[in-house]
């Protein structure tokens, strides 16, 4: 039986060409999507590495090129800031907060490793408390960093995999030019600031100095008590004004910014989700088309093959598998093409990731295609052999 369907179906190649076309492309579309979408989900299951919830951004700019004096007012805002009873921690970072449009890496150096990219946060010791991080390895910064003869850094798991794979990171040095190196004194677990939907990439914290560096820092990252509500940010942003005339400040929550972030990534994945549900919807109407057709062309052959002892259900079987064997020649042709992406490592994906895609659409476009010749499939085991014989 699923021989000669194939034979059969081989022999009408050029009368399906078009129909297996449109399966072939359904699937490589499908193939995407879904591989998209499982990148995205695979991500999205793991920790982010720090909390978020009732965390606030206070961004702050001023003209002034007199750096004492900026100096001065950051110091009288951070002592207000940290007064009010509203706040249990803040901190200072570098302009790449957590869920910001903004990025900053710098190249590292280990043994056999060169010049490999990894995210630079600059932050001060409270941090830590303000994101809720979880040194796993060593401690995070404290005041006898202050006096350390190498720069301090903490790193993530992801950066120590890729720096020293399995030898033990701490105390070890990283040079950042020909008289300054890097101490590493900790490593956290987790820490993907960038979205929730991003992989995770190698990462590294260092100490911020107020008093001795010159950089102003225009980023902190408040943790306010639960149930704080706009009337507290109304109250702080105006006496912070206060303090400081002619700044320009703004604040946000985090969870604001994640969902600004999240939607970067699920307005593309529903906008191909849409295009790929019309494409898929006019294969399913041409494979309905087709079964039509075929069972209004084929009406004496349906009559005698009844005539002669065919059941029903032969029938219906012998028209399923006809359409299962087209999507065959689609998804085989699909399949030659998708495989390409894992073994070539396109785009840097998991492996795992395409071989789930592919297994997906294939599956997908087996049951629409079954789906679609279930009711023509019924309409041809009902024709009987008189009526059949008559009309031809």
């Amino acid at each position: 039986m699923i021989r000669h369907l194939f034979k059969l179906i081989w022999n009408r190649k050029k009368s399906n060409f078009l129909l297996i076309s449109e399966i072939f492309f359904s699937f490589l579309v499908l193939f995407g999507v879904l591989s998209f979408a499982l990148y995205n989900y695979h991500n999205y299951q793991k920790p982010l590495g720090f909390t978020h919830d009732n965390v606030w951004l206070l961004t702050m700019e001023t003209r002034s090129d007199s750096t004492a004096q900026n100096a001065q007012i950051q110091e009288q805002i951070m002592q207000r800031v940290r007064s009010f009873p509203e706040v249990e921690h803040a901190a200072l970072s570098s302009s790449n907060a957590p869920f910001s449009f903004s990025t900053m890496n710098n190249k590292l150096s280990y043994g056999n490793v060169k010049e490999l990219y990894a995210n630079q946060y600059d932050v001060e010791d409270p941090y830590k408390d303000v994101l809720g991080l979880n040194v796993v390895q060593g401690r995070w910064f404290g005041p006898q960093d202050g006096t350390s003869l190498h720069q301090p850094i903490v790193i993530n798991q992801q950066l120590q995999r890729e720096l020293f794979n399995d030898e033990d990171p701490i105390g070890k040095l990283l040079p950042i030019n020909d008289s300054t190196q890097y101490q590493v004194i900790g490593v956290m677990d987790y820490f993907r600031a960038s979205s929730e939907y991003s992989a995770e990439e190698g990462a590294y914290f260092t100490r911020i100095k107020r008093g001795k560096d010159d950089y102003q820092w225009n980023s902190l990252l408040i943790k306010v008590k639960p149930g704080t509500d706009i009337a507290f940010e109304e109250k702080m942003m105006r006496e912070l004004g206060q303090i400081a005339k002619g700044w320009t400040m703004d604040v946000s929550t985090l969870e604001k910014m994640r969902q600004n972030k999240a939607n970067f990534t699920l307005v593309p994945l529903i906008a191909l989700a849409v295009v790929c549900g019309f494409l898929v919807f006019n294969v399913a109407l041409g494979l309905f088309g087709v079964l039509w057709y075929n069972i209004n062309k084929r009406t004496g052959e349906i009559g005698l093959r009844r005539a002669m002892g065919a059941t029903t259900r032969q029938i219906r079987a012998q028209f399923v598998g006809e359409v299962v064997v087209l999507a065959f020649f689609g998804v085989m042709l699909g399949l030659l093409l998708a495989v390409q992406f894992p073994l070539l490592d396109v785009f840097q994906l998991s492996s795992e990731i395409y071989w789930q895609g592919m297994a997906l659409a294939g599956v997908f476009i087996f049951l629409l295609t079954a789906l679609c010749a279930l009711y023509p499939s019924r309409q041809a085991s009902g024709i009987q052999p008189a009526v059949a014989l008559h009309e031809e």
